[in-house]
């Protein structure tokens, strides 16, 4: 009984925000006329929404998919849902526990937040619609983000139907003992149940459980390409799209994952054993704001590493949702072969370099040191390389010059480089090598939208990570919804061409653009300069991938030995 009255409950602040959405929605129509849903969970009612191009279209926000993970279930993967016997108000959005992040934050975050919404491109849905079906994972890291970092409104003008979800990040989600107690990726066994979800129930919505596409960016990004390596995902999706995450970049997977359990444990005033039941019992007992608090430890230098809270290759088990290193896997083509969509934007590296900007001469300064978090290496090298390594990276992309204004480019292209084009070149070449199924990439370069500028609240010049995101969802955290422009409103329907037709027949397609499936022997990636600039170029090398794989990090190639020294 306390779990439904937990599931049904809404509170004041939802309730208010709803009903703004709906007499903003409905046009006059009565509470009668909402849409509804039967499921074998029971009964859910919606409300209506408005598209970009003013589609009126069904929305149910905040349906869950799981048992609250609190309590006994905190650290533990998810429990599915129970049924309910009244009709469910799905019209509350919700925000997993996090921490604060540079450029938003949600006072209202809960660790009760397994909820998923679904959106439907007409006002009644009925189980005869069969539209195809894209699910959505956010990205933030692994460590913050919610799935108002990618609305429906844009992709509401197409017939599909779209979901997107919750789903439990850093120690929440990430947190791993390295052993069967808490194995780890119980964020990625979030994504998995929601998918499961949508398989049993997406029919009453008016969806294809049979043509199911798993999108998502950056982290979300990852999070769909690790899904590629589960076997617990396999039938859950039948075609994938990675925006600027692979599993091969270094944020992507954690490691360390039991010393920085113990390390939160001795924060928090816990036994130290070599019991990690013991250590995870106490971590349950403390409170969800003082893991939160203690979380922003384990940024070694500010907003550096990325992702200190990050998928984690288990020990062996049944429910296990990796046990093998992605790389490894590729190597021996045990990856699911689907069709997969991905693409990275010409200057990602602007993510870490936006953070170092205004302290340039304290970077140079401090360059030996900071190198290991800026570029994510601190776990995967001996400690007694790390400064060679460092001026070895300085050497490579400064020629040894001071780190300064004059040479931001070079900053730009060594973080981009080290954290997302190295990863995503690995990736899709072995990918491509591994499967039948047709790989689809692309370098995104529309350099005329300042959307993400506005977003992220920095200068540089450039096409940074998540430009594209900006155009393909609402940002519906923002206070004030970011106004298209002429330039951003085309590309963002080419996109769209892209991601629904994707979603529908496993090729990306839009007017005059023929996108050709990319294959070792012919490395050619879609070069998407302008929404009237779009061709293919053949580019053998995007990334020094030389220059980085000398360096020898225990990552990738090197995970097994590293687990095996172990």
């Amino acid at each position: 009984m306390n779990d439904i009255k937990m599931l049904l409950r809404v509170d004041t602040l939802a309730n208010i925000w709803c009903m703004m959405w709906i007499v903003h929605g409905i046009s006059g129509s009565g509470a009668n006329d909402l849409p509804l849903v039967q499921t074998s969970l029971g009964k859910i009612s919606g409300f209506y929404m408005s598209s970009f191009g003013g589609r009126v279209f069904s929305a149910f926000e905040g349906i869950p998919y799981a048992k609250p993970p609190v309590g006994d279930l905190r650290f533990e993967p998810p429990q599915p849902v129970l049924p309910w016997k009244d009709v469910l108000n799905a019209n509350a959005r919700y925000t997993c526990k996090q921490v604060r992040s540079f450029f938003w934050y949600d006072t209202n975050a809960s660790e009760d937040c397994l909820y998923l919404n679904v959106y439907v491109p007409k006002k009644q849905p009925t189980e005869s619609d069969n539209y195809d079906v894209i699910v959505y994972v956010h990205g933030g890291a692994f460590m913050v983000g919610a799935p108002s970092f990618g609305g429906p409104k844009y992709l509401m003008d197409r017939d599909i139907i779209f979901v997107n979800m919750n789903y439990r990040l850093g120690v929440f989600g990430f947190l791993t003992t390295e052993d069967s107690v808490v194995p780890g990726n119980n964020g990625l066994k979030d994504q998995q149940l929601a998918l499961k979800w949508v398989q049993e129930h997406i029919k009453d919505f008016g969806g294809n459980p049979r043509s199911v596409t798993l999108m998502g960016l950056s982290a979300g990004g990852a999070s769909v390409h690790f899904h590629f390596f589960s076997p617990q995902s396999k039938g859950l999706f039948h075609r994938g799209i990675s925006q600027s995450g692979t599993v091969l970049m270094p944020w992507a997977t954690q490691e360390s994952g039991l010393e920085k359990a113990r390390k939160l444990a001795k924060s928090l005033n816990c036994q130290i054993s070599n019991s990690t039941r013991t250590l995870i019992n106490c971590l349950k007992a403390s409170s969800a704001d003082d893991l939160i608090v203690k979380t922003r430890d384990f940024y070694d230098l500010d907003k550096f590493p990325l992702a200190p809270f990050a998928p984690t290759v288990e020990v062996e088990s049944e429910s296990a949702f990796l046990t093998k290193h992605p790389y490894k896997q590729l190597e021996d083509g045990d990856v699911l072969d689907v069709p997969w969509l991905t693409w990275i934007t010409t200057d990602e590296g602007i993510l870490g370099a936006m953070f170092l900007v205004n302290i340039l001469d304290e970077t140079d300064k401090n360059w030996n040191e900071w190198s290991e978090h800026m570029f994510d290496y601190k776990h995967v090298c001996e400690k007694s390389k790390k400064q060679d390594i460092a001026q070895k990276i300085k050497e490579f992309y400064f020629q040894n010059e001071t780190v300064c204004e004059s040479n931001i480019k070079s900053l730009i292209k060594v973080f981009g480089d080290r954290l997302f084009n190295v990863g995503f070149e690995t990736a899709v070449h072995m990918q491509a090598d591994a499967v039948e199924s047709p790989i689809y990439a692309a370098i995104f370069a529309f350099n005329k939208s300042t959307a993400t500028k506005k977003v992220m609240g920095f200068q540089l010049e450039g096409v940074a990570h998540s430009a594209e995101g900006v155009l393909l969802h609402e940002l519906e955290f923002l206070e004030s919804p970011i106004k298209l422009t002429e330039p951003e409103v085309l590309m963002k329907d080419v996109l769209i061409d892209f991601v629904t037709s994707f979603a529908k027949n496993g090729k990306p397609e839009s007017i005059g653009v023929n996108w050709e499936p990319l294959s070792t022997e012919n490395p050619k990636y879609l070069f998407i300069n302008d929404s009237d600039a779009i061709q293919m170029v053949k580019i053998p090398e995007l990334s020094p991938k030389g220059f980085w794989e000398n360096l020898n990090f225990m990552e990738n190639k090197q995970a097994e030995r590293l687990r095996d020294e172990l």
